[in-house]
């Protein structure tokens, strides 16, 4: 469902076109309904939101390369330069800091995820005002960490459609028609759980046990026999409902005793992404390139130019 045709423009003055309700009210009511609701202990998005935020510490602590702030260029106190004493404090101050751009982050992840839902774009303007606010120097920071995270837990792609007024919409990521919406209790993509499953079947030499599944899954806090806070029932996810879609192929392994399932890359997902997309979304797991996956590189390397000649 890519949106970057369908989303409305913004313009100059936050407005939306095509007799929407102004964007910055709109972004000032999800800013407000989003910030109760992190702080509340039983989240419950109000109804005319139409989704609950949930890109919360836990689900972003599961995957490495967007668990801290270590990596996005938030600059050192110290800088080398403190004595032992001023050190610990600045590390204090530098940790809280930190802290508080996480939250941000989370924040702006949940703006972004209700702007998903309606088919809007969102101005840099607004995300300054109701959720940087008087962190704007931070923002570039605090934006390419959001973006990272959208691509990595939901397979979402932020993309600039207006130059002049810097202005956002979210999309599934390039070549893919599907981003799970309709399965399970709550309306959260999982386009980046189906990606993360296809790159771990890759790296697996292309099938993959159900166990084996389960034990890299465990890493990120989805676990086979227990609903997820966001994505409900993984199991049901992965061996009926991706299953369904003709994204996986779940089949009883060869010579299994006791028997045992495994997983492989069903024809829709060989027909909407390439072994190079899936790589490159699993080096962004892990907060590194392609090429530290030199087989898998290379192989995914000699797919790419054998459908090039094709």
């Amino acid at each position: 469902m890519p949106h970057d045709k369908e989303h409305p423009q913004c313009s100059h003055d936050g407005d939306l076109q095509h007799g929407h309700e102004p964007q910055g009210q709109e972004a000032a009511q999800v800013s407000q309904a989003v910030e109760e609701t992190l702080s509340s202990p039983n989240p419950v998005m109000p109804s005319n939101m139409q989704v609950v935020p949930v890109a919360t510490g836990p689900i972003i602590a599961g995957f490495p390369h967007c668990a801290s702030f270590s990596s996005t260029g938030v600059p050192s106190p110290c800088e080398g330069q403190c004595d032992d004493s001023s050190s610990s404090k600045e590390e204090a101050n530098r940790s809280a800091l930190e802290a508080l751009l996480d939250k941000k982050v989370s924040f702006l992840m949940n703006i972004l995820l209700v702007y998903y839902h309606r088919k809007e774009s969102i101005s840099k303007a607004d995300m300054v005002k109701f959720v940087i606010r008087e962190h704007e120097a931070l923002y570039s920071s605090i934006f390419r960490k959001t973006c990272r995270c959208l691509e990595v837990i939901f397979g979402l792609e932020v993309k600039e459609v207006d130059a002049t007024n810097h202005c956002y919409a979210i999309s599934m990521k390039e070549g893919f028609t599907y981003d799970g919406m309709q399965c399970g209790e709550v309306g959260i993509p999982k386009t980046g759980l189906l990606m993360f499953v296809l790159g771990v079947i890759f790296m697996k030499g292309h099938r993959a046990t159900e166990e084996h599944i389960w034990e890299v899954m465990k890493q990120t806090g989805i676990c086979c026999h227990r609903k997820h806070f966001i994505f409900g029932d993984p199991k049901q996810l992965f061996t009926q409902e991706f299953v369904k879609e003709r994204y996986l192929v779940c089949q009883k392994g060869p010579d299994s005793d006791p028997e045992k399932y495994e997983l492989l890359w069903g024809p829709r997902a060989y027909a909407e992404t390439t072994k190079m997309k899936v790589l490159e979304f699993m080096a962004k797991v892990h907060g590194t390139d392609p090429p530290a996956f030199p087989s898998l590189y290379e192989e995914a390397q000699l797919e790419e130019q054998e459908r090039a000649h094709t």
